[in-house]
């Protein structure tokens, strides 16, 4: 079972590996199409303000002092396209800054915005190009757009029984299609461990549930070229992750209920606990709800304790998507994503085991549940 990433529609750039960062004078410009006037914001990595203006009749310019020279990522964000963070809307574009001057065209469509064109990155040349090798490269456009069409008819339209099938339908060919990818881009690390741009999509698949996997791509990379923004994230990711091992204390979260009572992880302390992270407009994780739902009949009346931590920004989509799984565990609701930031998932369906303590009972953060079937017996005797 695959999991719904988390698109950032990253551009990777490409420089020498002898640059390293420094401050420069930089100058964005362009259109979004379909923005109108509407207020843009660019932000550094963290999410922190640079500067803002507001686009006039679809075109933009801007002019900053950035860092630059370690392929660090940039965004452009449109506040009224929708928040940031974990969803299906993309109100932001990313990219990196590798000249004085870059030049986008981008368009706003469905609550997405997509970059089309971007001038003056001689690394956007190279990221292309090792992306459009891709075997599966000639399907995604049409693969993506039947999702997207699905998850427009069910949440904006109509939330119906008919709507959600085909919802989860053509979700596993997203499925489907994500592994193959995975499974391509992997399979050209050996020739690309001295190439940022690769460095940059290669390291978009992990987060704290493959940690081991992380640690020896991250290692086959050339030393020379690991000062890169996306390799320094990685080294990051990997040291935080270790910090899940079994005996370390979970980080604590306190959210809503459908009724609106708080309640805090803390509070589950003595009981083993499942904690699954979801969404009501995610294929895969509707997908997996009836496994989740076997594990906890089997096992409720012997100390473990279900939670369901939604992401999902609206409210009324989440109870819909509650009421329509019959689900009998603890619901809680993140609109925030606080929980995404501390656990470092970058996808859902993720699901971790916790012990009576409140502290990680597995290094495994598996999002299969059935696998995770075995494991929970033996914790729970």
């Amino acid at each position: 079972m695959s999991k719904i990433l988390f698109f950032m529609c990253v551009i990777g750039c490409f420089m020498p590996a002898t640059l390293m960062a420094k401050v420069e004078k930089v100058t964005l410009k362009g259109v979004i199409k379909g923005l109108g006037n509407e207020e843009l914001i660019l932000m550094n990595t963290d999410q922190s303000e640079i500067v803002r203006t507001k686009t006039k009749n679809d075109r933009f310019k801007i002019t900053a002092e950035v860092e630059t020279g370690d392929l660090r990522y940039y965004m452009l964000y449109a506040p009224s396209v929708g928040p940031l963070g974990p969803s299906m809307s993309i109100p932001a574009i990313y990219f990196f800054i590798d000249s004085p001057e870059i030049t986008i065209g981008a368009e706003l469509k469905n609550e997405r915005i997509n970059i089309k064109s971007l001038k003056g990155s001689p690394g956007r040349q190279e990221y292309d190009r090792i992306m459009a090798s891709l075997p599966s490269a000639s399907r995604v456009e049409e693969i993506y757009d039947n999702y997207n069409k699905a998850f427009h008819e069910y949440n904006e339209v109509s939330q119906t029984p008919e709507n959600m099938k085909k919802l989860k339908a053509v979700s596993q060919a997203v499925d489907a299609l994500q592994q193959q990818r995975r499974e391509e881009i992997f399979g050209l690390l050996p020739q690309y461990t001295n190439s940022m741009p690769f460095a940059v999509i290669i390291s978009s698949y992990f987060g704290i549930d493959n940690i081991d996997e992380a640690e020896k791509v991250w290692k086959q990379f050339d030393p020379s070229i690991r000062y890169c923004y996306a390799l320094k994230q990685l080294e990051d990711l990997i040291q935080r992750g270790k910090s899940c091992a079994v005996g370390h204390e979970a980080p604590d979260f306190e959210l809503m209920t459908p009724a609106g009572e708080k309640i805090k992880l803390s509070s589950l302390r003595g009981k083993y606990v499942l904690v699954d992270f979801w969404a009501s407009w995610c294929g895969p994780c509707r997908r997996e709800i009836p496994n989740i739902k076997k594990v906890y009949a089997e096992f409720k009346d012997k100390g473990l304790e279900v939670v369901g931590v939604s992401i999902d920004h609206s409210d009324e989509a989440w109870k819909k998507a509650l009421e329509e799984e019959k689900l009998d565990y603890l619901q809680l609701s993140d609109p925030k994503s606080v929980t995404s930031k501390l656990y470092n998932y970058n996808g859902i369906p993720f699901i971790i085991r916790i012990g009576r303590a409140i502290r990680f009972a597995s290094t495994e953060l598996s999002n299969k549940v059935v696998a995770a079937h075995t494991k929970i017996t033996e914790y729970i005797k």
